[in-house]
Protein backbone atom coordinates (compact mmCIF):
# COMPACT_ATOMS: atom_id res chain seq x y z
CA UNK A 1 0.00 0.00 0.00
CA UNK A 2 1.40 3.38 -1.00
CA UNK A 3 -1.37 5.98 -0.63
CA UNK A 4 -4.85 6.65 0.73
CA UNK A 5 -6.95 9.58 -0.50
CA UNK A 6 -9.51 11.42 1.64
CA UNK A 7 -11.88 13.61 -0.37
CA UNK A 8 -13.63 16.58 1.28
CA UNK A 9 -15.63 19.39 -0.28
CA UNK A 10 -14.59 22.34 1.89
CA UNK A 11 -11.79 23.78 4.00
CA UNK A 12 -14.24 23.74 6.91
CA UNK A 13 -14.12 19.93 6.75
CA UNK A 14 -10.41 19.56 5.97
CA UNK A 15 -9.39 21.59 9.03
CA UNK A 16 -10.45 18.77 11.34
CA UNK A 17 -8.54 16.10 9.43
CA UNK A 18 -5.12 17.74 9.20
CA UNK A 19 -4.26 17.50 12.93
CA UNK A 20 -5.17 13.80 12.86
CA UNK A 21 -2.73 12.97 10.04
CA UNK A 22 0.95 13.06 10.93
CA UNK A 23 3.28 15.55 9.24
CA UNK A 24 0.56 17.18 7.14
CA UNK A 25 1.89 19.72 4.65
CA UNK A 26 0.64 21.45 1.51
CA UNK A 27 1.53 19.69 -1.77
CA UNK A 28 1.05 20.71 -5.39
CA UNK A 29 -0.80 18.28 -7.65
CA UNK A 30 -1.96 19.04 -11.22
CA UNK A 31 -5.74 19.36 -11.37
CA UNK A 32 -6.15 19.70 -7.60
CA UNK A 33 -6.48 23.17 -6.13
CA UNK A 34 -5.86 22.27 -2.47
CA UNK A 35 -4.03 19.16 -1.27
CA UNK A 36 -2.51 18.31 2.10
CA UNK A 37 -0.24 15.26 2.37
CA UNK A 38 0.52 13.48 5.62
CA UNK A 39 1.90 10.09 6.52
CA UNK A 40 1.00 7.11 8.68
CA UNK A 41 3.67 4.44 9.15
CA UNK A 42 5.13 5.10 5.72
CA UNK A 43 1.79 5.39 3.92
CA UNK A 44 0.98 8.72 2.26
CA UNK A 45 -2.39 10.17 3.24
CA UNK A 46 -3.72 12.80 0.83
CA UNK A 47 -6.48 15.17 1.99
CA UNK A 48 -8.01 16.66 -1.17
CA UNK A 49 -10.40 19.62 -1.09
CA UNK A 50 -12.52 19.23 -4.21
CA UNK A 51 -14.92 22.12 -3.94
CA UNK A 52 -18.69 21.76 -3.62
CA UNK A 53 -20.75 19.67 -6.03
CA UNK A 54 -20.47 16.77 -8.46
CA UNK A 55 -18.33 18.34 -11.18
CA UNK A 56 -15.73 19.62 -8.73
CA UNK A 57 -15.69 16.30 -6.87
CA UNK A 58 -15.33 14.19 -10.02
CA UNK A 59 -12.60 16.43 -11.43
CA UNK A 60 -10.52 16.45 -8.24
CA UNK A 61 -10.94 12.71 -7.64
CA UNK A 62 -9.86 11.93 -11.20
CA UNK A 63 -6.78 14.13 -10.84
CA UNK A 64 -5.90 12.48 -7.52
CA UNK A 65 -6.20 8.97 -8.93
CA UNK A 66 -4.26 9.79 -12.09
CA UNK A 67 -1.38 11.10 -9.97
CA UNK A 68 -0.34 7.62 -8.85
CA UNK A 69 -1.36 4.32 -7.23
CA UNK A 70 -4.06 4.56 -4.59
CA UNK A 71 -5.22 1.85 -2.18
CA UNK A 72 -8.49 3.47 -1.10
CA UNK A 73 -10.59 6.63 -1.32
CA UNK A 74 -12.78 7.89 1.51
CA UNK A 75 -15.36 10.64 1.01
CA UNK A 76 -15.52 12.51 4.31
CA UNK A 77 -17.69 15.42 5.37
CA UNK A 78 -21.07 16.73 6.42
CA UNK A 79 -24.60 15.97 5.29
CA UNK A 80 -28.27 16.74 5.87
CA UNK A 81 -30.50 14.38 7.83
CA UNK A 82 -33.06 12.17 6.10
CA UNK A 83 -34.16 10.36 9.26
CA UNK A 84 -36.07 11.67 12.25
CA UNK A 85 -33.91 11.65 15.37
CA UNK A 86 -30.61 12.39 13.65
CA UNK A 87 -28.81 15.28 15.31
CA UNK A 88 -25.75 17.42 14.71
CA UNK A 89 -22.64 15.22 14.70
CA UNK A 90 -24.37 11.87 14.22
CA UNK A 91 -22.55 9.51 11.85
CA UNK A 92 -23.73 7.86 8.64
CA UNK A 93 -21.54 5.13 7.13
CA UNK A 94 -22.46 4.57 3.51
CA UNK A 95 -22.98 0.91 2.67
CA UNK A 96 -24.11 2.39 -0.65
CA UNK A 97 -24.08 5.82 -2.25
CA UNK A 98 -27.14 6.59 -4.36
CA UNK A 99 -27.20 9.36 -6.98
CA UNK A 100 -30.40 11.34 -6.37
CA UNK A 101 -30.37 13.62 -9.40
CA UNK A 102 -30.74 11.17 -12.35
CA UNK A 103 -34.51 10.73 -12.62
CA UNK A 104 -37.09 10.05 -15.30
CA UNK A 105 -40.14 12.32 -15.16
CA UNK A 106 -42.96 10.34 -16.75
CA UNK A 107 -45.72 11.83 -18.85
CA UNK A 108 -48.09 11.65 -15.90
CA UNK A 109 -45.67 13.71 -13.80
CA UNK A 110 -44.42 10.85 -11.62
CA UNK A 111 -40.69 10.42 -11.15
CA UNK A 112 -38.41 7.45 -10.68
CA UNK A 113 -34.69 7.12 -10.09
CA UNK A 114 -32.96 6.10 -13.31
CA UNK A 115 -29.34 5.76 -12.23
CA UNK A 116 -26.24 6.81 -14.15
CA UNK A 117 -25.35 5.20 -17.48
CA UNK A 118 -22.25 4.97 -19.64
CA UNK A 119 -24.34 4.59 -22.80
CA UNK A 120 -27.94 4.21 -23.95
CA UNK A 121 -27.45 0.46 -24.44
CA UNK A 122 -26.64 -0.16 -20.77
CA UNK A 123 -28.72 -0.29 -17.63
CA UNK A 124 -28.46 2.54 -15.13
CA UNK A 125 -26.39 2.13 -11.98
CA UNK A 126 -28.73 3.03 -9.14
CA UNK A 127 -26.16 2.88 -6.37
CA UNK A 128 -22.45 2.39 -5.76
CA UNK A 129 -21.53 -0.10 -3.02
CA UNK A 130 -18.91 0.56 -0.39
CA UNK A 131 -15.86 -1.64 -0.19
CA UNK A 132 -16.81 -4.30 2.36
CA UNK A 133 -13.51 -4.20 4.24
CA UNK A 134 -13.46 -0.40 4.46
CA UNK A 135 -17.03 -0.43 5.77
CA UNK A 136 -16.18 -2.97 8.46
CA UNK A 137 -13.13 -0.96 9.56
CA UNK A 138 -15.28 2.20 9.65
CA UNK A 139 -17.86 0.49 11.85
CA UNK A 140 -15.10 -0.38 14.32
CA UNK A 141 -13.73 3.16 14.10
CA UNK A 142 -17.13 4.76 14.71
CA UNK A 143 -17.70 2.61 17.80
CA UNK A 144 -14.24 3.55 19.06
CA UNK A 145 -14.95 7.27 18.59
CA UNK A 146 -18.25 6.90 20.40
CA UNK A 147 -16.63 5.10 23.33
CA UNK A 148 -13.84 7.65 23.57
CA UNK A 149 -16.07 10.59 24.38
CA UNK A 150 -18.92 10.87 21.90
CA UNK A 151 -21.38 8.56 23.67
CA UNK A 152 -24.36 10.52 22.36
CA UNK A 153 -23.23 10.09 18.74
CA UNK A 154 -25.69 8.04 16.74
CA UNK A 155 -24.25 5.66 14.13
CA UNK A 156 -26.33 4.68 11.10
CA UNK A 157 -25.18 2.33 8.33
CA UNK A 158 -26.98 2.45 5.00
CA UNK A 159 -27.53 4.55 1.90
CA UNK A 160 -25.99 7.99 1.51
CA UNK A 161 -28.07 10.05 -0.93
CA UNK A 162 -25.99 12.36 -3.10
CA UNK A 163 -26.68 15.07 -5.66
CA UNK A 164 -26.39 18.77 -6.40
CA UNK A 165 -29.81 19.65 -4.99
CA UNK A 166 -30.16 20.94 -1.41
CA UNK A 167 -33.57 19.82 -0.13
CA UNK A 168 -35.20 21.85 2.64
CA UNK A 169 -38.83 20.76 2.25
CA UNK A 170 -39.57 18.08 4.89
CA UNK A 171 -42.18 16.40 2.68
CA UNK A 172 -39.71 16.15 -0.20
CA UNK A 173 -37.02 14.74 2.10
CA UNK A 174 -39.46 12.12 3.41
CA UNK A 175 -40.43 11.15 -0.14
CA UNK A 176 -36.79 10.76 -1.18
CA UNK A 177 -36.05 8.75 1.96
CA UNK A 178 -38.98 6.44 1.21
CA UNK A 179 -38.07 5.95 -2.45
CA UNK A 180 -34.28 5.81 -2.14
CA UNK A 181 -33.83 4.46 1.38
CA UNK A 182 -31.46 7.36 2.01
CA UNK A 183 -30.24 8.14 5.53
CA UNK A 184 -28.80 11.54 4.60
CA UNK A 185 -27.96 13.72 1.63
CA UNK A 186 -24.83 15.52 0.48
CA UNK A 187 -23.36 16.72 -2.81
CA UNK A 188 -20.11 14.93 -3.68
CA UNK A 189 -20.01 11.25 -2.72
CA UNK A 190 -21.86 9.97 -5.79
CA UNK A 191 -19.32 11.61 -8.10
CA UNK A 192 -16.37 10.35 -6.06
CA UNK A 193 -17.88 6.85 -5.99
CA UNK A 194 -18.45 6.79 -9.75
CA UNK A 195 -14.87 7.84 -10.47
CA UNK A 196 -13.54 5.23 -8.03
CA UNK A 197 -15.66 2.58 -9.76
CA UNK A 198 -14.12 3.49 -13.12
CA UNK A 199 -10.62 3.25 -11.64
CA UNK A 200 -11.46 0.12 -9.63
CA UNK A 201 -10.36 1.74 -6.38
CA UNK A 202 -12.01 0.76 -3.05
CA UNK A 203 -14.38 3.48 -1.84
CA UNK A 204 -16.33 4.44 1.28
CA UNK A 205 -18.39 7.48 2.32
CA UNK A 206 -18.25 8.64 5.95
CA UNK A 207 -20.62 11.52 6.74
CA UNK A 208 -21.89 13.35 9.78
CA UNK A 209 -25.07 15.35 10.20
CA UNK A 210 -24.74 19.14 9.94
CA UNK A 211 -28.43 20.02 9.75
CA UNK A 212 -31.90 18.52 9.87
CA UNK A 213 -34.84 20.04 8.06
CA UNK A 214 -37.04 17.39 9.71
CA UNK A 215 -36.15 18.67 13.20
CA UNK A 216 -34.29 21.98 12.76
CA UNK A 217 -31.92 23.21 15.45
CA UNK A 218 -31.79 26.87 16.45
CA UNK A 219 -28.40 27.10 14.70
CA UNK A 220 -27.61 24.84 11.75
CA UNK A 221 -26.01 24.87 8.33
CA UNK A 222 -28.14 26.64 5.72
CA UNK A 223 -27.70 26.98 1.93
CA UNK A 224 -27.54 30.76 2.34
CA UNK A 225 -24.45 30.60 4.56
CA UNK A 226 -21.14 31.73 3.12
CA UNK A 227 -19.52 31.38 6.54
CA UNK A 228 -20.21 28.23 8.56
CA UNK A 229 -21.64 29.10 12.00
CA UNK A 230 -19.09 28.44 14.73
CA UNK A 231 -21.49 26.19 16.61
CA UNK A 232 -21.85 23.90 13.59
CA UNK A 233 -18.64 21.84 13.37
CA UNK A 234 -19.30 20.44 9.92
CA UNK A 235 -17.47 17.18 9.35
CA UNK A 236 -15.85 17.03 12.80
CA UNK A 237 -17.09 13.60 13.86
CA UNK A 238 -16.76 12.37 10.29
CA UNK A 239 -13.08 13.41 10.43
CA UNK A 240 -12.56 11.50 13.69
CA UNK A 241 -14.10 8.35 12.26
CA UNK A 242 -12.29 8.72 8.93
CA UNK A 243 -8.88 9.16 10.56
CA UNK A 244 -9.46 6.14 12.79
CA UNK A 245 -10.57 4.10 9.76
CA UNK A 246 -7.38 5.08 7.94
CA UNK A 247 -5.29 4.08 10.97
CA UNK A 248 -6.96 0.68 11.02
CA UNK A 249 -6.46 0.22 7.28
CA UNK A 250 -2.77 1.11 7.55
CA UNK A 251 -2.32 -1.25 10.52
CA UNK A 252 -4.12 -4.03 8.65
CA UNK A 253 -1.95 -3.59 5.56
CA UNK A 254 1.20 -3.85 7.68
CA UNK A 255 0.14 -7.33 8.82
CA UNK A 256 -0.29 -8.86 5.36
CA UNK A 257 2.18 -9.38 2.51
CA UNK A 258 2.28 -6.67 -0.12
CA UNK A 259 0.21 -7.73 -3.14
CA UNK A 260 0.18 -4.48 -5.07
CA UNK A 261 -2.28 -1.63 -4.86
CA UNK A 262 -5.76 -2.25 -6.18
CA UNK A 263 -5.90 1.22 -7.66
CA UNK A 264 -3.13 1.63 -10.20
CA UNK A 265 -4.47 4.64 -12.02
CA UNK A 266 -5.90 2.64 -14.93
CA UNK A 267 -9.40 3.62 -15.97
CA UNK A 268 -12.02 0.96 -16.61
CA UNK A 269 -15.77 0.71 -17.07
CA UNK A 270 -17.90 1.30 -13.97
CA UNK A 271 -18.68 -1.53 -11.58
CA UNK A 272 -22.40 -1.99 -11.14
CA UNK A 273 -24.46 -2.79 -8.09
CA UNK A 274 -28.22 -2.32 -8.31
CA UNK A 275 -29.35 -1.70 -11.87
CA UNK A 276 -32.57 -0.84 -13.61
CA UNK A 277 -33.50 0.11 -17.13
CA UNK A 278 -33.78 3.90 -17.33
Amino acid sequence: MTRIVIMVAMEEEAQYLRPLIGGAKSVTMPGVEELTRGNMDGIDIDIVISGIGAVNAASATTAALLSGPCAAVLSCGCSGAHVTGQKLGDIVLGSHVRPLDPVVIARDGTTRFSGVRYSMTEKGTLSFPADANLLELAKQAAESVRRSGSEAMRIDVGTVGSGDAWRQCPDTIKQVHTKAGSLCEEMEAHAVAQVCARFNVPFLAIKDIANSELEPDDIQLEPTHHIVPGAVKVGYNAALVTADTVRRLVAESAKRPADGDKGAGRAKRPRRAETSVA
